[in-house]
């Protein structure tokens, strides 16, 4: 097995611990981001007159240009530095952030999203990576908990604090605090790293692989344009044409990375990755969580202000329970995750399973909103319990030079998930609602699409098994 990083794990523990915030910060606002946005469409649509296709632009420009770019910005840390990636990427997140919340018309906001997704690209997957070469195998288990509590809280805060922000109208600005808000962050963030965070690289001989970059590119926009904007469009023609066009292009890329590894051993996305059983069963269940996940946050809250007619403030405030049961469980993983081993998420899936069914309950009741605390609270329980045990899965057999790479993979799945569950529940939540919905059915198109959630889950549950029983120990040659 290769070697690690020179001097990736030779940095104290106090320092370490007092990088991982800093490292942390760039998932946190990455995923705020993606889930801020859905909250304040209604401001963003009075503010600046923009159109419907313009609303769907804002949404999917941060999409695409994330996810489309992710497997690209891990390796470009393998090669040229974690830390120097991070603070470039943070940096352009952070003067995208401004270009949003000074936009003028849908245009410009348009622009600014694509270019926060990109930077987005570049900062997030260093996280990963940093927790992979640089803290010890003992701390890790806790350093993924926290990881994976940080994208969680991320989503939560962008549904929470969004509602709050967009409600206050700080100083008669509606919406722009939703993106001014990165901007202390992320100023903060760059002041630090250079401070507390150590630098980190593959060994010397890597090179960045242009041609996997242009061809990964191309085969993920392929599959995720369509993903986000099919079912608005009515899935024609060009979206099929596009899906198979991207199963097309990612063919000749996996062809084109194994020439690549044979050739100079420098590929964009390293093959030997998929050899590991862990990681393979655990990008798998990913899938499944996620886009389970992602369509659950974002249904909910149409359901909220939509079907129920709730502010943007109250809506957000239903999430607390969640965000409460999310946190304390995320917490607990960490020293529960040795000892359970896979069983971890098996007990995550099934408390996710209670409290969808408890919500099924509540939202046929038309309850008012005392009635959801319990069930988002059983939910976030065991959201906390699986997602972030399930990091320390998938990568445990990765090797530390390939740490940007698998960071990308996972980041990646994450984001195509995310597409995927939207678009495909999302799918059926609309065609129960039908054409000329009245507010009396969002009720029931939302329990149609909890049925998909709890069958997600399923799959979750069962596809553990294949999991080792214990989070093995990677030991570095």
């Amino acid at each position: 097995m290769r070697g690690t990083d020179p001097g990736s794990r030779q940095t104290t523990a106090s320092r370490r611990w007092s990088a991982l915030p800093v490292m942390l910060s760039a998932v946190f606002l990455a995923a705020f981001d993606f889930n801020v946005v859905t909250v304040a469409i209604p401001s963003i649509q009075r503010g600046l007159a923009t159109t419907f296709s313009e609303i769907q632009l804002i949404v999917a420009g941060y999409a695409l240009s994330f996810a489309v770019l992710l497997i690209t910005g891990g390796r470009l840390g393998d090669l040229y530095g974690r830390r120097r990636l991070f603070v470039i990427g943070m940096t352009g997140f952070t003067i995208a952030s401004a270009l949003c919340g000074f936009a003028r018309v849908p245009a410009e906001l348009v622009g600014a999203r694509v270019l926060q997704g990109a930077f987005a690209a570049v900062m997030v997957p260093q996280a990963l990576s940093f927790i992979q070469v640089t803290f010890t195998h003992k701390e890790q288990s806790v350093a993924y908990a926290i990881y994976g509590m940080t994208i969680g809280a991320g989503m939560i805060s962008g549904q929470v604090l969004g509602g709050l922000l967009v409600s206050a109208d700080v100083l008669g600005l509606a919406w722009r605090p939703v993106f001014l808000i990165n901007l202390p962050i992320g100023v903060l963030a760059i002041a630090l790293t250079g401070w507390l965070v150590p630098e980190s690289r593959a060994p010397a001989g890597l090179r960045l692989d242009v041609g996997g970059v242009v061809l990964v590119s191309a085969a993920l926009l392929l599959l995720l344009y369509p993903l986000i904007g099919g079912e608005e469009a009515g899935w024609p023609t060009w979206t099929r044409l596009s899906l198979a066009g991207s199963a097309l292009v990612m063919h000749l890329f996996l062809q084109y990375e194994r020439w690549k590894t044979e050739r100079d051993g420098s590929p964009l996305l390293v093959l030997s990755l998929f050899r590991h059983r862990s990681f393979v069963v655990g990008i798998t269940i990913a899938v499944a969580f996620f886009s389970g996940l992602a369509s659950f946050l974002l249904l909910l809250t149409e359901y909220l202000q939509t079907g129920l007619e709730r502010t943007p403030r109250a809506a957000g405030l239903t999430f607390v329970p969640f965000a409460i049961g999310f946190l304390s469980a995320s917490l607990a993983s960490a020293r529960l995750a040795p000892r359970l081993g896979r069983s971890i998420l098996q007990l995550g899936a099934a408390l996710m399973v209670i409290g969808l069914l408890a919500l099924v309950a509540v939202v046929d009741r038309r309850a008012d909103a005392g009635a959801y605390i319990l069930p988002l609270f059983i939910y976030g329980l065991g959201q906390g319990n699986l997602q972030s045990p399930l990091v320390n899965f998938i990568l445990a057999d990765v090797p530390p030079t390939d740490a940007g790479s698998a960071s990308g993979v996972v980041t990646t799945v994450q984001q195509l998930s995310f597409a995927l569950g939207v678009a495909v529940i999302g799918g059926v939540f609309a065609a129960s609602l039908g054409p000329h919905a009245a507010a009396a059915r969002y009720g029931e198109a939302f329990v149609h699409a909890l049925a998909w959630n709890i069958g997600l889950l399923a799959v979750t549950f069962i596809a553990s098994f294949a999991l080792p029983r214990r989070q093995r120990v990677l030991r570095v040659a």
